[in-house]
């Protein structure tokens, strides 16, 4: 990218990243909210031996997180420790880990270089599943990382964990380069769809 694409693309990322960041301040819980019936459905599936008791933004000291409780109703082994039905436990992120996804990706999106309006529409609208996928992928293992820590840390303090070690990735900044991939990959299809289209007006 030349000196000239560079400022240009600065010119369009900055305005929509101001922009997209004091829509996020104002109707954010409400976005949150919205995925919140996705994180259930998510947690749920990886959780059968767990009811979820609550899953609700909440405030804590003063900040919006997300906060999971799950009640155990079965018997379950963790790190070869068996763990009797009857127990809650509850973890939470912040809420703002949610919104970070949005903001990035719609603002690099904004900002690519692209032929026509049309063709940045959809790009945007390419976005929208794959922003589905990356809330999914942050948020609920969070959650769900934050807990295993917990009961690992009190019954197997040696024993390694799949979630802990994603949990641990995303907060030492693989949240960041999770949206940055998203855009790229929406980016990439929006090139080969476009290109399709392409090739299938110059056929007709």
């Amino acid at each position: 990218m030349n000196k000239k694409a560079l400022l240009k693309f600065a010119a369009l990322f900055l305005p929509a990243y101001l922009a997209l960041l004091v829509l996020s301040m104002q109707f954010g819980h409400h976005y949150v909210e919205f995925l919140l019936p996705l994180y259930r459905w998510e947690i749920g599936w990886f959780t059968p031996d767990y009811r979820i008791a609550s899953l609700a933004l909440a405030d804590n000291r003063g900040e919006a997180v997300v906060a999971l409780t799950l009640d155990m109703i079965r018997y379950v082994v963790v790190a070869g420790h068996g763990l009797p039905p009857g127990g809650s436990i509850s973890s939470s992120t912040l809420a703002g880990h949610a919104l970070q996804h949005p903001l990035l990706m719609l603002s690099l999106l904004a900002a690519w270089p692209a032929a026509s309006l049309p063709h940045r529409v959809a790009l945007l609208a390419i976005a929208v599943p794959l922003l589905l996928l990356v809330e999914m992928l942050d948020v609920p293992l969070v959650l769900l990382g934050s807990i295993e820590d917990l009961v690992i840390a009190n019954i197997a303090p040696d024993a390694g964990s799949f979630l802990v070690y994603w949990m641990n990735f995303l907060n030492g900044g693989g949240r960041l380069a999770l949206s940055i991939a998203a855009a790229f990959a929406a980016a990439g299809l929006g090139r080969m769809l476009a290109a399709r289209m392409q090739r299938v007006c110059s056929a007709k």
